[in-house]
Protein backbone atom coordinates (compact mmCIF):
# COMPACT_ATOMS: atom_id res chain seq x y z
CA UNK A 1 0.00 0.00 0.00
CA UNK A 2 1.40 3.45 -1.16
CA UNK A 3 0.97 6.11 1.39
CA UNK A 4 -0.61 8.48 -1.08
CA UNK A 5 -3.37 5.97 -0.60
CA UNK A 6 -4.10 6.62 3.14
CA UNK A 7 -5.53 9.58 4.68
CA UNK A 8 -3.17 12.80 6.30
CA UNK A 9 -2.17 12.46 9.71
CA UNK A 10 -2.68 14.78 12.53
CA UNK A 11 -0.28 17.87 12.70
CA UNK A 12 2.01 15.96 15.21
CA UNK A 13 1.56 12.24 14.21
CA UNK A 14 3.97 9.93 12.53
CA UNK A 15 3.42 6.63 11.43
CA UNK A 16 6.50 4.59 12.92
CA UNK A 17 6.39 2.07 9.93
CA UNK A 18 7.07 1.55 6.30
CA UNK A 19 3.78 3.23 4.43
CA UNK A 20 5.18 0.82 1.57
CA UNK A 21 5.07 -2.33 3.22
CA UNK A 22 2.47 -4.07 4.65
CA UNK A 23 1.85 -3.74 8.75
CA UNK A 24 3.39 -6.56 11.12
CA UNK A 25 1.39 -9.23 12.10
CA UNK A 26 1.77 -11.13 15.45
CA UNK A 27 0.40 -14.88 16.39
CA UNK A 28 -1.63 -14.78 19.72
CA UNK A 29 -4.07 -17.34 21.60
CA UNK A 30 -7.67 -16.31 22.46
CA UNK A 31 -9.25 -18.66 25.07
CA UNK A 32 -7.33 -21.28 23.64
CA UNK A 33 -7.72 -20.46 19.76
CA UNK A 34 -4.99 -18.76 17.70
CA UNK A 35 -5.59 -15.47 16.28
CA UNK A 36 -3.70 -13.18 14.30
CA UNK A 37 -3.28 -9.68 15.18
CA UNK A 38 -2.02 -6.42 12.81
CA UNK A 39 -0.50 -3.68 14.20
CA UNK A 40 0.45 0.23 13.37
CA UNK A 41 2.58 1.86 15.52
CA UNK A 42 2.82 5.68 15.56
CA UNK A 43 4.30 8.65 17.60
CA UNK A 44 1.24 11.20 18.84
CA UNK A 45 2.41 14.28 20.03
CA UNK A 46 5.33 12.47 22.51
CA UNK A 47 3.72 8.81 22.88
CA UNK A 48 4.39 5.88 20.91
CA UNK A 49 0.33 4.92 20.49
CA UNK A 50 -0.01 1.07 19.17
CA UNK A 51 -3.57 0.41 17.15
CA UNK A 52 -4.19 -3.47 17.10
CA UNK A 53 -6.55 -5.09 14.75
CA UNK A 54 -7.45 -8.77 15.64
CA UNK A 55 -8.04 -11.91 13.07
CA UNK A 56 -10.09 -14.89 14.19
CA UNK A 57 -11.83 -13.81 17.49
CA UNK A 58 -13.35 -16.87 18.71
CA UNK A 59 -16.72 -14.92 19.22
CA UNK A 60 -16.61 -13.08 15.69
CA UNK A 61 -14.71 -10.66 13.52
CA UNK A 62 -14.25 -6.89 14.30
CA UNK A 63 -15.07 -4.77 11.40
CA UNK A 64 -12.55 -1.48 13.00
CA UNK A 65 -9.45 -1.87 14.62
CA UNK A 66 -10.08 -3.15 18.45
CA UNK A 67 -7.06 -1.95 20.64
CA UNK A 68 -5.44 1.06 21.40
CA UNK A 69 -2.00 1.12 23.75
CA UNK A 70 -0.61 4.43 24.42
CA UNK A 71 2.93 4.73 26.17
CA UNK A 72 5.69 7.12 26.99
CA UNK A 73 9.06 6.29 24.73
CA UNK A 74 12.14 6.90 27.00
CA UNK A 75 14.55 6.41 24.93
CA UNK A 76 12.82 8.71 22.32
CA UNK A 77 12.25 11.00 24.45
CA UNK A 78 16.32 10.69 25.52
CA UNK A 79 17.51 11.02 22.64
CA UNK A 80 14.82 14.15 20.24
CA UNK A 81 16.79 16.07 18.18
CA UNK A 82 16.10 20.28 18.07
CA UNK A 83 13.04 19.03 15.39
CA UNK A 84 12.18 16.91 17.66
CA UNK A 85 11.78 19.26 20.47
CA UNK A 86 8.19 20.66 20.29
CA UNK A 87 6.38 17.30 19.89
CA UNK A 88 7.90 16.28 23.36
CA UNK A 89 7.35 19.00 25.18
CA UNK A 90 4.43 18.50 26.53
CA UNK A 91 4.64 15.18 26.90
CA UNK A 92 4.97 15.11 31.00
CA UNK A 93 1.08 16.34 31.10
CA UNK A 94 0.43 13.11 30.57
CA UNK A 95 -2.39 11.79 28.06
CA UNK A 96 -4.57 14.43 27.49
CA UNK A 97 -7.72 15.04 25.68
CA UNK A 98 -5.72 16.89 22.70
CA UNK A 99 -3.85 13.28 22.50
CA UNK A 100 -6.80 11.05 22.70
CA UNK A 101 -8.10 13.47 19.59
CA UNK A 102 -5.10 13.29 17.62
CA UNK A 103 -4.78 9.37 17.51
CA UNK A 104 -5.29 8.42 14.05
CA UNK A 105 -7.83 6.15 13.81
CA UNK A 106 -8.79 6.27 10.54
CA UNK A 107 -4.95 6.43 8.83
CA UNK A 108 -4.29 2.84 10.75
CA UNK A 109 -7.56 1.16 9.72
CA UNK A 110 -7.20 2.57 6.06
CA UNK A 111 -3.72 0.75 6.37
CA UNK A 112 -4.81 -2.36 7.98
CA UNK A 113 -7.62 -3.35 5.99
CA UNK A 114 -6.81 -4.57 2.87
CA UNK A 115 -4.66 -7.33 4.79
CA UNK A 116 -7.22 -7.38 7.78
CA UNK A 117 -10.06 -8.48 5.04
CA UNK A 118 -7.08 -11.13 3.46
CA UNK A 119 -6.63 -12.65 6.84
CA UNK A 120 -9.74 -13.14 7.63
CA UNK A 121 -11.19 -14.85 5.07
CA UNK A 122 -8.07 -16.93 4.71
CA UNK A 123 -9.31 -17.79 8.81
CA UNK A 124 -12.69 -18.75 7.69
CA UNK A 125 -11.54 -21.09 5.39
CA UNK A 126 -9.01 -22.68 7.29
CA UNK A 127 -11.32 -23.09 10.21
CA UNK A 128 -14.87 -24.26 8.23
CA UNK A 129 -13.39 -26.08 5.08
CA UNK A 130 -13.54 -29.15 3.40
CA UNK A 131 -17.37 -27.95 3.24
CA UNK A 132 -19.45 -31.27 2.30
CA UNK A 133 -19.64 -32.23 -1.46
CA UNK A 134 -23.20 -33.26 -0.95
CA UNK A 135 -25.59 -31.41 1.72
CA UNK A 136 -28.68 -33.54 2.52
CA UNK A 137 -28.06 -34.14 6.74
CA UNK A 138 -29.12 -31.83 9.13
CA UNK A 139 -25.04 -32.18 9.86
CA UNK A 140 -23.94 -31.09 6.47
CA UNK A 141 -26.90 -27.97 6.77
CA UNK A 142 -25.58 -27.05 10.13
CA UNK A 143 -21.50 -27.18 8.62
CA UNK A 144 -22.74 -24.54 5.52
CA UNK A 145 -24.75 -22.50 7.96
CA UNK A 146 -21.64 -21.81 9.73
CA UNK A 147 -19.57 -20.81 7.25
CA UNK A 148 -21.86 -19.12 5.69
CA UNK A 149 -22.32 -17.45 9.33
CA UNK A 150 -18.59 -17.09 9.66
CA UNK A 151 -17.95 -15.47 6.59
CA UNK A 152 -20.54 -12.63 7.49
CA UNK A 153 -18.98 -12.07 10.93
CA UNK A 154 -15.32 -11.68 8.91
CA UNK A 155 -17.41 -8.83 6.98
CA UNK A 156 -16.71 -10.59 3.90
CA UNK A 157 -18.92 -8.63 1.49
CA UNK A 158 -19.83 -11.23 -0.86
CA UNK A 159 -20.16 -14.75 1.47
CA UNK A 160 -22.14 -16.67 -1.12
CA UNK A 161 -19.66 -15.32 -4.25
CA UNK A 162 -16.76 -17.00 -1.48
CA UNK A 163 -18.73 -20.18 -0.63
CA UNK A 164 -19.23 -20.60 -4.46
CA UNK A 165 -15.39 -20.13 -5.25
CA UNK A 166 -14.31 -23.05 -2.25
CA UNK A 167 -16.45 -25.44 -3.43
CA UNK A 168 -16.84 -24.94 -7.15
CA UNK A 169 -20.92 -24.97 -6.83
CA UNK A 170 -23.14 -22.38 -8.79
CA UNK A 171 -23.56 -18.77 -6.32
CA UNK A 172 -27.88 -20.33 -7.14
CA UNK A 173 -26.18 -23.36 -5.85
CA UNK A 174 -25.49 -21.81 -2.36
CA UNK A 175 -28.74 -19.26 -2.35
CA UNK A 176 -30.86 -22.84 -2.31
CA UNK A 177 -28.88 -24.76 0.65
CA UNK A 178 -29.11 -21.49 2.62
CA UNK A 179 -32.72 -21.15 2.41
CA UNK A 180 -33.03 -24.76 2.92
CA UNK A 181 -31.23 -24.61 6.34
CA UNK A 182 -33.22 -21.53 7.05
CA UNK A 183 -36.39 -23.85 6.61
CA UNK A 184 -34.49 -26.48 8.66
CA UNK A 185 -34.90 -23.84 11.34
CA UNK A 186 -30.58 -24.16 11.67
CA UNK A 187 -29.88 -20.41 9.98
CA UNK A 188 -31.08 -17.51 11.82
CA UNK A 189 -31.86 -14.47 9.64
CA UNK A 190 -30.02 -12.81 6.62
CA UNK A 191 -26.63 -10.79 6.08
CA UNK A 192 -25.13 -8.85 9.24
CA UNK A 193 -28.15 -10.41 11.54
CA UNK A 194 -27.35 -13.77 10.24
CA UNK A 195 -26.54 -16.45 13.18
CA UNK A 196 -26.85 -20.53 14.55
CA UNK A 197 -30.24 -21.67 16.05
CA UNK A 198 -28.58 -22.09 19.90
CA UNK A 199 -29.36 -25.67 19.92
CA UNK A 200 -27.31 -26.27 17.15
CA UNK A 201 -23.93 -24.70 18.70
CA UNK A 202 -22.71 -28.00 20.32
CA UNK A 203 -22.81 -29.37 16.55
CA UNK A 204 -20.88 -26.41 15.07
CA UNK A 205 -18.71 -26.84 18.02
CA UNK A 206 -18.29 -30.80 17.42
CA UNK A 207 -17.69 -29.54 13.57
CA UNK A 208 -14.62 -27.68 14.49
CA UNK A 209 -12.63 -29.89 15.98
CA UNK A 210 -13.43 -32.24 13.78
CA UNK A 211 -12.05 -30.15 10.97
CA UNK A 212 -9.13 -28.83 12.80
CA UNK A 213 -8.15 -32.82 13.75
CA UNK A 214 -8.53 -33.74 10.27
CA UNK A 215 -5.83 -31.14 9.63
CA UNK A 216 -3.86 -31.07 12.38
CA UNK A 217 -4.52 -27.91 13.37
Amino acid sequence: MKITELPPLPRGVKYLGDPEAAPPVDPDIVDGEPVLVIHASYRVHGYVVKISWMVGHPMGGFSHPNKIEVDFESFSYGTAGPDEAVEFSKVFEGVTSSVLRSVPLGHAQALMRGLHERLSLQDVEQRITPLPSRVESDRDYVHISAAYVDLVKSHSVQPIQRLSEWTGESPDTWFARLRRARTKGILLGKGNEASIAPKYWPLVDEIRASLRKATGA
